[in-house]
């Protein structure tokens, strides 16, 4: 896949356009179970090829579906005011944000991977889902950006990033050095390079085992001891992309920013949800 030179070709300061709403119904045109841990969407987007796309290789949607079988979703309009807004007597259906793994623009087709979980809102509804069932995305959001000059990339998340994971490591150049950390419920859940990950770039994958609760020890994450045991990094200035659960994300970061000496302003930590909490 040929990368996008927008997003990886580099930039200091990260300036992009600013975001414009807009909303589309889309349905299921295909779904099923990519790996036991993941499930894969394929939506068509009726009016499509409006969607105004962020630039960003771990650009996300917020994906809205029924509130329960008898209730449709319904999208917000566009008041004279400039305001987006539900129609009356309608109200938002839940939503929850999900990376686009890939987008088509030509037949109007996003690709969106999913983690399965107890409780999900999303997940609950991916997993009793359809063809033809229809849901609601908006434009996409994003915030990978590779700083002007980087020669590496280091990549940390748990299952949650993997899609992100995936979409960078494919759009990333011919022979850019990348180093993946992953952290997945079971050896099944691995989506290997040359596989279900295709990419030009020059990889090395750590795939981590024990995503979850287990009961030898606290919480679902094991991120921030994963980052402890990077002890060095690649020569010359890189980038570090992290993702996961919100507060070991930030653990990790301090690690990378403290011990480490890295440079802040090439550290990107992005909290994708939040342990004992509703992802929103």
């Amino acid at each position: 896949m040929q990368a996008n030179a927008q997003a990886l070709s580099g930039v200091e300061d990260h300036d992009h356009a600013a975001y414009v709403e807009d909303n589309f119904l889309a349905s299921v045109v295909s779904i099923g179970h990519l790996t036991p841990a993941m499930m894969r969407v394929v939506l068509r987007l009726e009016g499509g090829e409006r969607l105004l796309v962020s630039g960003h290789p771990d650009e996300w949607v917020r994906l809205a579906v029924p509130a329960d079988d008898g209730t449709p979703v319904v999208l917000p309009v566009l008041r004279e005011n400039g305001r987006w807004e539900m129609p009356e007597g309608a109200d938002y259906a839940p939503n929850r944000p999900y990376t686009v793994r890939r987008w088509n623009a030509k037949t109007c087709e996003m690709v969106l991977d999913m983690v399965v979980h107890e409780g999900g809102v999303a997940a609950r509804w991916a997993m009793a889902a359809k063809v033809g069932d229809v849901v609601g995305i908006c434009n996409p959001e994003g915030r990978f950006w590779l700083p002007k000059g980087s020669r590496w990339l280091l990549m940390l998340t748990d299952i949650t990033g993997l899609p992100a994971v995936g979409r960078v490591l494919e759009e990333l150049p011919q022979g850019f050095k990348a180093v993946v950390h992953v952290e997945i419920p079971s050896d099944a859940d691995r989506q290997e390079i040359g596989e279900m990950i295709e990419t030009a770039a020059d990889v090395e994958v750590t795939w981590h085992i024990g995503h979850g609760l287990h009961p030898e020890r606290p919480g679902y994450t094991q991120l921030p001891r994963i980052a402890r045991e990077i002890r060095q990094l690649p020569e010359g200035p890189g980038y570090i992309y992290i993702a996961g659960e919100a507060r070991a994300v930030a653990e990790c970061r301090k690690h990378f920013r403290d011990t480490l000496s890295f440079d802040k302003r090439r550290i990107d930590a992005v909290g994708y949800w939040i342990e004992g909490q509703a992802r929103v």
